[in-house]
């Protein structure tokens, strides 16, 4: 199964003029089928070879951008998007799943096509006439506003470097100095790794400003080298596009249509649930400011809160996170990674040789009694034609003969000089995170590619097994499993592992409010009303604890909402953290990792997928419905 071949596409823009026209063909062939197989299994089975080939592209667009590529990528973008339109707008299809509801079918089964049907309402298919065609030009064009909101974001964070000589970098340590050493010198960028470092460790104060000034202004007017890459004019498009798709559905704004397919029943339980947690969570986060600005003395400006806050942390708790890097190589660390997810689920995890499509990329082969499962594709370090960021992607499910394969791509720290990347259990964490997602994908046992692995879960339910894996990487097993300093060769020191728990939770009060002021401003902007800036202020004035800077636009980069899959859908980061709170002190009580308890994760959550409801699958697991209470005793918020 060497995937190599798919990593170097040419001719893509041919390639998916062809296979559309196949699969329209395919489809016009499915509409007059009368049976599970001549209807589903034949448009999951092309759906599968077209999401074969634009998933590669896509990755490729992601992780190897270049300006000749990303135009290829552009043309592809309408040819799919119309693709996709074309089958969802097709009635005579459309009839022939409804037609599927007379015929014999199993649970699995009646689940995916009741969840099909409910797709093909929401994506149009009872538009008539202009608001048909209008639908199917909003869906094409938002596919190319998302992806120019991407280049424009990864440009604008590339363009801004400073030359700086050893004297600015005060503060630094070995690893945070090899980070930024070049030829001739030291140059500080917009990369996550360098500008953390830069807010948790410069001690230059008008630098760290600089850097974060730069930093939030991108791909804003105010960018601080450039505004050619102004994504507030696309980000006003969308927004206004989504209103108008929502609309044209007949809801009254996109925040609806959103929750439509979600596990959650309104806009305003969301709401709610979020407004219950910032009022849960505010005494503490106050607390936890007054602290931070008591001990610094200072009238705290946001460039100010990382460094300070590590200089809180390290005299609390008598270490610094610095203190920490040199026990995590990146090979102990994912040694430890497999050894915690063989442990759980009884599959092996192993390194293979097999080429990909860049010398950085780790390729992981997944086996279960001596059989092939599935592979991961593991892109790890941060990269100047990388975007940022990490996530998951699939490349190819279950389906047929086929084994899954994920991509799980992080912008982490890379070697240097000499020695191996040294991870910072930040880190650590995103990766645990990542695997969840790629576990889900990958040790699935739906055959029907359609509700596979991630396919067919409600956007609030992805999270659980990414957020579920997290709790592991905490554990002492597993952090000694995983730690080894990269010249001594000692483990984690006792005491240094008991300072990491004991920080943990760390002002998880204000982390608590920053990421429900995310969820918040992301649903209330999708409502359409005002400017995305304005519902942020209005948010702010309940969530936030310190004045933004007038010239940041950290909205003018983010992804999530205007290039990916979670606008009005970025609570479910909350939602999904309740149930993996819940899921995993479970888990503990019946005797942790290894336990039949972790397996019936894995049977009730990983493995079926999308093949049922996702909170029946949740209680089946779980024996009853999750718990708020757990998320606040995981983030250590006493009530």
């Amino acid at each position: 199964m060497n995937l190599a071949p798919n990593f170097q596409p040419k001719n893509i823009v041919q390639s998916i003029e062809e296979l559309t026209k196949e699969g329209l063909n395919i489809v016009s062939m499915a509409e007059k089928g009368s049976d599970w197989d001549s209807v589903i299994t034949a448009t999951d089975d092309f759906e599968c070879e077209l999401g074969r080939l634009t998933s590669v592209n896509s990755h490729l667009n992601s992780v190897m951008f270049s300006d000749d590529f990303n135009a290829q990528y552009e043309k592809t973008l309408p040819i799919i998007t119309n693709f996709y339109s074309e089958i969802s707008s097709n009635k005579a299809l459309y009839e022939a799943y409804k037609n599927l509801k007379n015929t014999q079918l199993d649970d699995q089964q009646q689940h995916i096509l009741q969840e099909s049907i409910d797709g093909f309402e929401l994506a149009g298919v009872g538009l008539e006439g202009e608001d048909s065609k209008r639908f199917k030009a909003i869906k094409e064009r938002l596919s190319l506003l998302s992806n120019q909101f991407s280049k424009n974001s990864l440009k604008s964070t590339n363009e801004w470097t400073k030359v700086v000589v050893l004297e600015d970098l005060a503060g630094y340590g070995e690893n945070e100095l090899a980070k930024v050493k070049t030829d001739n010198g030291y140059e500080l960028n917009l990369q996550v790794p360098v500008y953390m470092d830069v807010m948790t460790y410069l001690d230059n104060r008008a630098l760290r400003e600089e850097v974060y000034r730069a930093y939030v202004s991108r791909a804003s007017e105010l960018g601080i080298t450039s505004t050619d890459y102004d994504n507030k004019p696309i980000m006003d498009e969308i927004l206004g596009l989504r209103q108008e798709m929502a609309n044209i559905l007949g809801f009254d704004n996109y925040a609806q249509l959103s929750i439509e397919s979600k596990m959650v029943e309104s806009v305003d339980q969301v709401l709610e649930f979020l407004m219950n947690l910032v009022d849960k969570s505010k005494t503490q986060a106050q607390a936890e400011l007054d602290e931070l600005i008591e001990f610094s003395g200072l009238d705290l400006k946001p460039w100010d809160l990382g460094f300070y806050s590590e200089k809180l942390k390290e005299q609390k708790f008598g270490f610094k996170k610095s203190d920490l890097t040199p026990y995590f190589p990146e090979q102990k660390v994912l040694d430890g990674l497999f050894s915690t997810i063989e442990n759980l689920y009884q599959v092996k995890v192993q390194q293979i040789d097999e080429l990909s499509y860049h010398d950085d990329v780790r390729v992981l082969e997944i086996t279960s009694n001596d059989e092939i499962v599935g592979k991961i594709y593991l892109d790890l370090y941060a990269r100047k034609d990388k975007r940022g960021g990490a996530w998951m992607a699939d490349f190819q499910p279950l389906q047929n003969q086929e084994k899954p394969v994920a991509f799980v791509v992080c912008n982490l720290n890379s070697p240097t000089e000499g020695k191996p990347a040294l991870f910072e259990f930040d880190e650590i964490v995103t990766i645990f995170h990542e695997f969840g997602h790629a576990l889900h994908h990958v040790l699935t046992k739906v055959k029907y590619a359609c509700a596979a692995g991630i396919s067919g879960v409600p956007w609030d339910g992805v999270e659980l097994p990414s957020q579920y894996m997290e709790f592991f990487c905490y554990e002492h097993d597993v952090v000694m499993q995983m730690s080894e300093h990269f010249e001594s060769k000692q483990v984690l020191p006792e005491s240094l592992y008991n300072k990491l728990i004991d920080s943990k939770n760390f002002q998880s009060a204000l982390g608590m409010l920053r990421q429900c002021e995310f969820s918040i401003w992301d649903l209330k902007t999708h409502l359409g009303l005002v400017d995305t800036y304005e519902v942020l202020a209005a948010v702010r004035e309940k969530t936030a604890l310190i004045p933004a800077i007038d010239n940041n636009r950290f909205l003018n980069t983010f992804g999530h909402i205007f290039a990916g899959g979670y606008a009005a859908g970025y609570f479910s980061y909350k939602w999904a953290e309740v149930l993996a709170a819940d899921a995993y002190y479970y888990v503990q009580q019946q005797g942790g990792i290894g336990s039949q308890a972790s397996l019936d994760f894995l049977y009730n959550i990983l493995e079926t997928g999308g093949s049922q409801d996702f909170m029946v699958s949740y209680e089946l697991f779980r024996g009853k419905k999750p718990e708020i209470n757990a998320l606040l005793q995981a983030n250590g918020i006493v009530n």
